[in-house]
């Protein structure tokens, strides 16, 4: 219940702070508002992702859970049996934050695209079928969630390489990175901590260039999420930040002013 009444805080203090266009001065994050956020355009591929969401939702099958996370303030991991759909409705991103990713790799176009947390992979098909012909890959955790994630993105990788990495991100991030020259874009939606979340933006930080994009899942969960965003928004690398109340996007960009931007979504 603290969580609950934490968050609805939060999210008070966001509505207050938020701004709209109007009293943007940067050309850059004006543009991404008109663009992109504010881009009333129904994309097909919406309909498609959400079928399969549908699919997901009516799944009964159940399935054992390797949690890495600390959703109950675990440090290790644990083990569970839960059912798809229960999956489906307690990590699924929602249909609102599902549309913005595909908005936003349509408008950048990163040639190469990394994920933190498929879960069932519906956030992964919002964001592959936005860029078809990109380098999309993935981590998770749970073995039997990521063949579900793999099974979904297939359907949207038609002309585009993917690749499903299975493991605890601490282990299989600095692994993944290695083989990687640059990350053009990345999507951080799993362990909700401060020091992990901090850990995988430094070890992020050397494949990036001024074109790279950060986001950042649930910036508001908890007071850790929001003092880690914080600490992200003061690194001297980071030139744009833009605070959605769901997700904190950074941008890189060298000619751009140090400014931080909390915008109504």
């Amino acid at each position: 219940m603290n969580q609950v009444i934490s968050q609805a805080f939060s999210y008070l203090k966001y509505i207050i702070r938020s701004k709209t266009k109007y009293s943007v001065h940067s050309p850059f994050v004006y543009d991404f508002i008109t663009k992109v956020i504010e881009d009333k355009t129904y994309y097909t591929k919406y309909n498609l992702v959400e079928e399969q969401r549908l699919k997901l939702l009516h799944n009964k099958n159940k399935i054992e859970i390797v949690d890495f996370g600390t959703s109950a303030g675990r440090t290790r991991y644990s083990t569970y049996i839960e059912r798809v759909k229960n999956i489906a409705k307690r990590t699924g991103i929602s249909t609102k934050q599902g549309q913005l990713l595909h908005r936003i790799v349509r408008y950048f176009k990163p040639d190469i695209m990394l994920e933190m947390g498929s879960s069932l992979g519906i956030s992964s098909m919002y964001q592959v079928s936005a860029s078809p012909e990109s380098l999309f890959i993935t981590l998770e955790g749970c073995a039997a969630i990521a063949s579900y994630a793999e099974q979904n993105i297939s359907h949207f990788s038609e002309h585009q390489t993917y690749n499903v990495i299975i493991g605890n991100f601490d282990k299989m991030l600095p692994t993944v990175l290695e083989k990687l020259h640059i990350v053009n874009y990345a999507f951080i939606d799993g362990n909700h901590a401060y020091k992990p979340t901090l850990k995988y933006f430094s070890l992020l930080l050397p494949k990036l260039n001024e074109h790279s994009i950060l986001i950042f899942h649930d910036i508001h969960w908890s007071s850790e999420m929001e003092n880690a965003w914080n600490e992200i928004k003061k690194n001297d690398s980071v030139t744009i930040t833009i605070d959605l109340f769901s997700m904190g996007l950074v941008f890189f960009n060298k000619g751009l002013p140090k400014q931080d931007f909390v915008l109504r979504f």
